[in-house]
């Protein structure tokens, strides 16, 4: 007789799946953008007040780090409460409207909150293994939560903790906001007057 599964032993949810490709995507996405340049060219902007593509990943990484930090009090939280299921969820209008006005194109620019703004200058060397420490937790947090009511559980916002959101939608506001800055790289990289090597 076969042993009984195991709730870790649950095959991932689909929902978890598409989250899991996202974040594939927008690594190779960003390193794409990034690959091969210098400091000179990373730590470019394209005009005072507009920021270059290192302080575009100082950002997330500083919004991505705070994400995650919310995220694993709020799984903890959820499986002490007992808020399992395996799905399928849904989402609120406004949660689900929030998540569409951070997808790229950039048609409505928010402020950065003063613990978000990033540096004015940063290296290369220090960017980017941040960068991979916190899409790693993030991978690590997705796979983790399985099982989890990912609509029931609630996380609060990094930029105010009056805001909270489910768990299932941080992690989609997550992707959607790593996206949004990396169309902004994007943008950066392609202009007429981007330095050269």
């Amino acid at each position: 007789m076969p042993l009984p599964r195991r709730p870790n032993d649950r095959p991932l949810n689909a929902e978890l799946e598409r989250l899991l490709y996202q974040e594939k995507v927008i690594l190779q996405e960003a390193e794409g953008l990034y690959w091969g340049l210098s400091d000179e060219q990373m730590n470019w902007a394209p005009a005072p007040g507009q920021w270059s593509m290192a302080q575009c990943l100082d950002h997330l990484n500083l919004t991505n780090r705070k994400m995650a930090d919310g995220i694993e009090a709020s799984m903890k939280s959820g499986r002490a409460a007992g808020l399992l299921s395996d799905g399928p969820f849904t989402y609120g209008f406004l949660a689900r409207w929030f998540h569409r006005s951070l997808q790229p194109p950039v048609k409505r620019k928010f402020k950065a909150p003063p613990p978000f703004v990033p540096a004015p200058q940063k290296r290369m060397a220090d960017i980017l293994p941040e960068w991979d420490r916190t899409h790693e937790r993030i991978t690590s947090l997705i796979r983790d939560c399985n099982g989890l009511d990912l609509a029931r559980i609630k996380v609060a916002s990094p930029a105010s903790r009056l805001l909270k959101y489910s768990l299932g939608i941080a992690f989609w506001i997550q992707t959607a906001h790593d996206r949004r800055h990396l169309w902004q790289m994007r943008q950066i990289r392609n202009h007429p007057e981007f330095p050269a090597q």
